[in-house]
């Protein structure tokens, strides 16, 4: 028990012994006199305030504030006239200087620092943040290699960036032969489908073309030309945004095209379908060997809504012959499991076809041809003359069946399949037999009534690369070739972005690090060449007795 004790005061006693020792070596015994102590005095009263400096100088100083940090020293701040302190003086109370700091010019972090230790030997450096740098030599060498290293790097990012500026040059030069590709004015049907057939490179006079004029898949070139021309837009789109974020500028004459959309597809594939349908129906009209009047694409006035302004209705084929007056009307449909619901198109087809009997009926009954009176007089109904068919031609099977076609008959609409056409045109209703100069007759009535006014035109018909119809296969081409010339430069321009990023962000590096060394060099060679004003203060005792 005594022996700790023991132990724990004599370890107590030299814990109180060596901390005096440390407190003691932290602050300087100074032994002032009255003198000093009287003017310590006087500084308390002005300690804080600003105050004018009066030294003679070259560099602007206009004030200064003095400070007292305990225990034992007075701290002097001296500012130019625009707020900058430019010195900070720590003096003993023996107004001896324990350390002097010069600020620069326009940047308050760095600095040239001297301390002064009791025997009043100094040391010397230059400072910025917590790097010391002992010898003005070190920055200069630092500042040379940096500059070296900036010209070097810089030498290697020079090429990329004109390879970037040649291949931009040669982008908005394909970019400038673009044309639209998508005309969406209002157009007729035979102008899209004119465009179509070229795009396609279909020849409706060959079998082969009609067949694949009718498949599902009919519009494979419309639809790869308009996937090539989105991957077009997606590269200029990303490359001008890419452009705009890293500030170098859009090109001139880089635009997106307008493209398809599903839907116009779809309506451009119908369209197709349909001229091939049309054409099947017409061949296979010729094909009936007996006397007869066929009319393809005939447009006749018709009084809508009884009102007294006529406008157009379009029929598909018109023929007249022995057995009646036949209206076609064509329908290029997608069958499935080998039949069509007929259903489907009632209210659409059935308002179309019940428009080509009253135009007809219009034209006949307004004509002053003895014949078509004597007609009108002579056959029980003109109702019974003009018949209404409609052929479904199937775009995925040859063979199929209609189904549910018995609300068509009811209201005298005849449904039918191509091989169905020869049977309708050789069979008449029971009083009803055109003879040869009637049929020639009609057939001039309408031919002479055919509306005047061009065909209707539709907002969503489309033409494409339309340049005054001139359309042929080169100039498709031609639109392909820019447009792959375009994204190939993009991807060109896209890689050595990569490369030119990765050498400029390198080169930013260590030109941050170039300018850091030249703005710490100039401010210390700034210092070096600067009036020694610590050794003024440093002779001159009486300093503080000044202000």
């Amino acid at each position: 028990m005594d022996i700790t004790i023991i132990t724990l005061t004599v370890g107590f006693v030299t814990y109180c012994f060596f901390r005096s020792i440390k407190a003691k070596s932290r602050v300087k015994k100074v032994e002032l006199s009255d003198t000093d102590k009287e003017e310590l005095n006087k500084l308390e009263k002005i300690a804080g305030k600003q105050l004018p400096y009066r030294f003679p100088n070259k560099r602007g100083l206009a004030f200064q504030i003095i400070e007292f940090v305990r225990p034992g020293y007075i701290k002097r701040r001296i500012f130019d006239r625009n707020g900058h302190c430019l010195f900070l003086i720590k003096y003993n109370l023996d107004r001896t200087i324990a350390e002097f700091i010069e600020f620069g010019v326009t940047d308050g972090h760095y600095f040239r620092k001297t301390i002064w230790n009791e025997k009043d030997e100094k040391n010397e450096f230059y400072q910025n943040n917590k790097q010391q740098i002992a010898d003005f030599s070190q920055i200069k060498n630092e500042l040379q290699y940096y500059r070296s290293m900036v010209q070097e790097k810089r030498a290697e990012v020079l090429p990329v960036e004109n390879d970037m500026k040649q291949y931009a040059n040669e982008l908005e030069n394909h970019a400038y032969y673009q044309k639209e590709w998508v005309k969406r004015d209002k157009i007729t049907d035979t102008e899209a489908i004119h465009s179509l057939e070229k795009v396609e490179k279909l020849d409706f006079d060959k079998k082969r073309d009609l067949r694949r004029g009718l498949k599902a898949r009919n519009a494979l070139r419309i639809g790869a030309i308009n996937s090539g021309f989105k991957t077009y837009n997606k590269k200029v789109e990303n490359f001008q945004k890419r452009m705009s974020d890293l500030h170098l500028g859009k090109i001139k004459y880089l635009h997106t095209m307008d493209v398809l959309s599903d839907h116009d597809l779809r309506h451009a594939s119908n369209l197709l379908a349909g001229a091939a349908a049309e054409e099947l129906v017409n061949k296979r009209i010729k094909e009936v060997q007996f006397g007869k009047v066929l009319i393809h694409n005939l447009i006749l006035p018709y009084p809508y809504e009884k009102q007294t302004k006529l406008s157009n209705n379009q029929i598909d084929h018109l023929v007249i012959a022995s057995s009646g007056i036949f209206c076609f009307e064509t329908k290029a449909r997608i069958s499935k499991n080998n039949s069509y619901d007929m259903l489907k198109d009632y209210g659409e087809i059935a308002d179309q076809v019940a428009k080509h009997k009253e135009s007809i009926k219009y034209v006949l009954e307004k004509s002053n041809n003895p014949l078509i009176i004597n007609l009108l007089k002579r056959i029980p109904s003109i109702d019974q003359l003009i018949r209404n068919v409609v052929v479904v031609v199937s775009r995925s099977e040859e063979k199929f069946s209609l189904e549910k076609t018995e609300r068509y008959q009811r209201v005298g609409i005849e449904v039918c399949q191509l091989d169905d056409i020869q049977s309708l045109l050789v069979k008449a209703p029971e009083g009803i037999g055109l003879q040869p100069e009637e049929i020639s007759a009609i057939g001039e009535e309408m031919t002479n009534n055919k509306a005047l006014e061009e065909e209707k035109t539709f907002s969503e018909n489309i033409l494409l690369f339309e340049d005054e119809m001139n359309l042929d296969e080169k100039a498709v081409d031609e639109q392909l070739y820019h447009a792959n010339q375009v994204i190939k430069r993009i991807d060109h321009i896209d890689n050595l972005l990569a490369d030119y990023l990765s050498g400029a962000r390198e080169w930013r590096k260590l030109y941050q690090q170039y300018h850091y060394w030249k703005k710490f060099y100039d401010q210390v060679n700034n210092f070096a060449n600067a009036e020694n004003y610590y050794e003024q203060h440093q002779i001159d005792k009486n300093i503080l007795d000044r202000i």
